[in-house]
């Protein structure tokens, strides 16, 4: 892993190219600060029968490529059934993060979560889909995630 150690940039504007350097060269420098791990908590309401989900996630930036993970423990009814979520995503220059993923482990959901990593706090807002023999549900979920320290 790299650290990033504070730094000025200064720019002649004298040739008047800084007008199209400038916003590259700042939009590298912002994407290279925002490679991280990123952990939160992640919470949805329940589903009918179900208690709320509250569970941890985990979200990794190497050069503008996101993964994530998380795990959603079973119900006070079924306590030994673990869903296990994760997926892919893109961060844009400017910090925005969208997320999107499925569930494995005998489940069916497809998720997605967007934010902005160069806010803080970093709060994800975002949705899952569910598909039970009964049919299938949707939830809007949403957390708080804290860059982790190198």
């Amino acid at each position: 892993d790299y650290i990033i150690k504070p730094f000025k940039v200064v720019l002649d504007a004298g040739s008047g190219v800084a007008g199209i350097v400038a916003p590259l060269l700042f939009a590298v420098v912002l994407a290279a600060s925002l490679d991280g791990t990123y952990t939160g908590t992640l919470s949805c309401p329940a589903f009918p029968g179900q208690t709320p989900l509250r569970t941890q996630i985990k979200v990794t930036v190497t050069d503008r490529t996101a993964t994530y993970e998380l795990v959603a423990p079973g119900t006070a009814t079924e306590p030994d059934i673990t869903a296990y979520e994760g997926g892919t995503g893109t961060v844009s220059p400017s910090g925005d993060i969208v997320l999107t993923g499925g569930c494995r482990g005998g489940f069916s959901c497809a998720t997605e979560y967007r934010g902005n990593l160069s806010r803080t706090p970093i709060h994800l807002q975002g949705s899952q889909r569910w598909w039970f023999r009964s049919g299938d549900r949707e939830r809007p979920c949403e957390g708080d995630l804290t860059r982790a320290k190198s």
